[in-house]
């Protein structure tokens, strides 16, 4: 077991030195997991492919959802015009 030291910056961000990088097997850039369990301990990991692909179909189902109507019209439909003006429709 290799032990590496993390920076975390000012705004919220780990650092990992190229050595951890390198044992881990990642690049700048790419997505990991920080799991923490029930006494407090994190394992730093590469996510799986499985991971990854429940990720991306988490997000494309959230896009697809429609909003849930609420009980305040003059709200929904300030939020309805934001859309509007945004895309450009």
């Amino acid at each position: 077991m290799r032990h590496f030291a993390l920076t975390l910056t000012p705004e919220g961000y780990v650092a990992l030195s190229a050595e951890a990088r390198d044992a881990l097997g990642v690049a700048p850039g790419e997505r990991l997991t920080l799991v923490v369990d029930d006494a407090g301990r994190a394992t730093l990991e590469k996510p799986d492919a499985l991971f990854s692909l429940r990720s991306i179909a988490r997000r494309a189902r959230a896009r697809a959802r429609p909003p849930a109507p609420s009980d305040d019209p003059i709200g929904d439909y300030l939020l309805a015009e934001d859309e509007r003006t945004k895309s450009g429709r």
